[in-house]
Order: structure tokens, then C-alpha cells, then sequence
């Protein structure tokens, strides 16, 4: 699997602005200041999504068209990249809207196949992270999580640390990744369209 070209598509607050509905979408979501874009920068290898070092920056939901070579067929995706949930320094009012928004286009977008959680490899998960994935399981979502910044830490923490996080998140997805020097990029990116191959030969 190989990515054949990226680009900025469209930034959207709702599933009904989306359009392009025949191709499928990996979310990526995460706290603020996660690396969320970086994240998609490097995988792509290309500088498509915005990067800030300002958390909260991302507003809305911007999204990106993939396209790919799988099993020797050109195919597409779309990466969507959310506004970072847990960032205190904007109005209630503001952070709830975020919220709804992000509530909605999830769970009233038939098109998505999966949610990429970036968690920073450096924190244990909290109350919020709970409640993230007590969400994520009541409405039954796909996902992975991706451990990023794992530079900051070295490879062997970064192992153990994904070992430890297996039981709090009940999943074997969890991927260690660094957008410093592309540590995971090929398993991640085999992990997200193996999910879409899965998914067409369902249909």
C-alpha cells in the first residue's frame, strides 16, 4: 500500500456538507496540541494539514482526499481532522459547540470506517479519556489508538507504554508513532486501509 497523492478538500461543521458519501473516511481525532496534523502530514508525506503550536487552533473539521494504491487498484479515502477535545482556554459556550458538532458528524456519517485516537504517548488516560471511550462504545465506533510523540520518550518506553494502555482502552490497536522520524507510519497506514479493503469486501 502506497499513498499516490493528498490535497486539502473541504472544511466542514456538518455530516450533510461532507458530500463525496462513496468515499469512506478515517477520523482522526485527540486532545489538543496532540499532533493530530502532524500526524496526517506525515503519513501523507505531504504538508496538507495546518500544524500549530497554539492549542485549539482547529475549529472545525477539515478534510483531506486520499488516494492510494491497494492491491494494485487506485483507491480513495478521506482523513478528517477534528478540533482537540480537553482545551480549557476557550468559552464553555465555544467548547460545546465543538462538541455537538464533532457528536454529530460522527455518529450521522455512514462513510466513516474508523477513528484514529492520537494519544500523547507521555500521559496516562484521565477521567476525559474515560469518558471519550465510554462514547466511542456506546455507539459501537471502530478505532485505534496512536501513541504519538514517542520520540520525546525513546522506542523502549514507548513499547511498554503500549502494552500498559492495551488493558485501559480493551484493544490490541495501538500503534507507536513519531512524526519526528515516521516510527509506525508503514504499520499505521497498513492498519487504517486494510479497515477499508475489510470494509468493501462487506458490502
Amino acid at each position: 500500500m502506497r499513498i499516490l497523492n493528498a490535497e486539502y478538500l473541504k472544511t466542514v461543521v456538518k455530516p450533510e456538507r461532507r458530500e463525496f458519501s462513496e468515499i469512506p473516511e478515517i477520523c482522526f481525532i485527540g486532545r489538543s496540541n496532540v499532533g493530530k496534523s502532524s500526524l496526517i502530514n506525515r503519513l501523507v508525506m505531504r504538508k496538507i494539514a495546518r500544524t500549530s503550536s497554539t492549542p485549539g487552533a482547529t475549529k472545525a473539521i477539515n478534510l483531506y482526499k486520499i488516494s492510494y494504491e491497494s492491491e494494485e487498484l487506485k483507491k480513495l479515502a478521506i482523513f478528517s481532522d477534528f478540533p482537540g477535545f480537553g482545551y480549557s482556554k476557550v468559552a464553555k459556550s465555544t467548547y460545546r459547540a465543538w462538541e455537538s458538532m464533532i457528536d454529530t458528524y460522527i455518529t450521522e456519517n455512514v462513510s466513516i470506517q474508523k477513528l484514529a485516537w492520537a494519544f500523547d504517548i507521555r500521559r496516562d488516560p484521565d477521567t476525559l479519556d474515560k469518558t471519550v471511550l465510554e462514547w466511542i462504545r456506546y455507539n459501537r465506533l471502530p478505532f485505534c489508538i496512536i501513541l504519538t510523540k514517542s520520540d520525546k520518550e525513546g522506542r523502549a518506553y514507548g513499547l511498554n507504554k503500549k502494552e500498559v494502555l492495551r488493558k485501559e482502552f480493551q484493544t490490541n490497536d495501538i500503534f507507536v508513532f513519531s512524526a519526528k522520524d515516521g516510527y509506525g507510519k508503514e504499520a499505521i497506514l497498513a492498519h487504517l486501509f486494510t479497515t477499508l479493503s475489510m470494509q468493501e469486501k462487506n458490502y
